[in-house]
């Protein structure tokens, strides 16, 4: 592509409009679900690991969750590695920097040249020669992509990062009151140009990518949720680089974009149903401290309570289990029915499935989850889809 067009070369269609509702309701959902602050700090840790590795993924860095647990852990990984760390470590310093400027300092900024370079720099400091090309500053010298894509000549990439930020100003009205559709698309287009234009000697794609990631957290989107399109382009990366290939010999993003959302929305849909199973769970586990607490005021003993929670906590709610397999379940129930009457067990599961704590069929025991299902609020009428 000789030159870069700065305007809406993408189609929203009808399909393009859905994805983009289904994506804006589960991120309501999910700014309005209360979720326990540990369970919260654990998904951003997750979420903020799995973006980072995702995004270097892309570019060939090939460390891998365990590898990051063991950096965690303060044990370096080997030198010949080193630089895939540091990598690793540049763009989860930046995730963090970001969110900290946003949720925490509530310090958002337009996308700017510097902001650009800032983020560049943020992405390659200190790797040093592993890292082709100056962090934070414009490459001097021409370049080709892949075999054949020819980004501008190093003596443009100034003006046309410029014009760019001047055209997403214009294009997606930040200043002026931005909406949701307009934010994701925003991310993702700059994403794209900033692919097109090239204007790094190395880090171009996390710089991208990172952009992608910033805007979408300054539209509001939680962080745990913002990493999601780093992780959809490293799943899918040979559609990731056909689509970008397909977009910059047409100069049409409507394609990009479509598979963009497409994979933000299941994203999404993940995460709301990993929060739903947590705040299941969190619902069981109070349900059971009643029921519990009930037979305590009924009379049971200390002993029998206490067998009671264990065995309770400790089932599994999909598959049933009979007699044999839940005396050895785990050590505790092992430990805690070894030198008792065989007829306990039998006794403590009957009470159990008579609070209808356990569903007992066939001489097989499992946790009676399907009794939450009675504690969702019912509808008078089945409810209509909105399109």
């Amino acid at each position: 592509m000789e030159h870069i067009s700065f305007k809406a070369n993408w189609k929203k269609t009808e399909k393009t409009a859905n994805l983009l509702g289904q994506c804006y309701a589960y991120i309501n959902s999910m700014l309005n679900i209360p979720i326990r602050p540990d369970y919260s700090d654990r998904l951003h840790i997750v979420s903020m690991n799995k973006g980072a590795l995702a995004t270097t993924a892309i570019e060939g860095n090939s460390l891998t969750e365990e590898d990051l647990a063991q950096i965690r852990s303060g044990r370096d990984l080997e030198p010949s590695r080193k630089y895939q760390q540091q990598e690793v470590e540049n763009v989860l310093a930046a995730f963090n920097i970001i969110f900290n400027e946003l949720d925490k300092e509530k310090k958002p900024e337009i996308v700017s040249p510097e902001l650009i370079r800032r983020f560049n720099n943020m992405v390659g400091e200190n790797i040093g020669e592993a890292f082709g090309g100056n962090p934070g500053q414009f490459r001097r010298n021409n370049v080709v992509v892949g075999v054949v894509y020819r980004p501008p000549s190093f003596e443009q990439v100034e003006e046309y990062v410029q014009k760019l930020c001047e055209w997403l100003a214009r294009e997606f009205h930040y200043k002026q009151g931005q909406n949701f559709d307009e934010a994701v698309l925003e991310a993702i287009v700059s994403h794209v140009y900033i692919e097109w234009i090239h204007p790094f000697g190395d880090g171009n794609g996390r710089t991208g990518r990172l952009l992608e990631f910033y805007i979408l957290m300054r539209a509001g989107v939680p962080g745990i949720a913002s990493h999601i399109l780093s992780n959809h382009y490293s799943n899918t990366r040979t559609m990731y680089y056909r689509q970008l290939r397909l977009a910059s010999e047409t100069g049409d993003l409507s394609a990009f974009v479509l598979y963009a959302i497409e994979g933000f929305r299941d994203g999404l849909e993940n995460i709301i149903a990993g929060i739903h199973e947590e705040q299941t769970e969190l619902t069981w586990s109070s349900y059971v401290r009643d029921k519990i607490g009930d037979m305590q005021k009924e009379g049971k003993n200390q002993k029998t309570l206490r067998r009671l929670r264990l065995l309770i906590y400790s089932m599994p709610m999909e598959i049933s289990l009979r007699i044999e397999d839940i005396m050895y379940l785990n050590a505790e129930i092992a430990d805690e029915y070894w030198n008792l009457n065989p007829i306990t067990l039998r006794r403590d599961l009957a009470l159990l499935v008579e609070k209808k704590l356990l569903k007992g069929e066939k001489g097989k025991y499992r946790a009676n989850y399907e009794l939450l299902h009675s504690l969702l609020p019912g509808a008078s009428v089945p409810l209509k889809k909105h399109f």
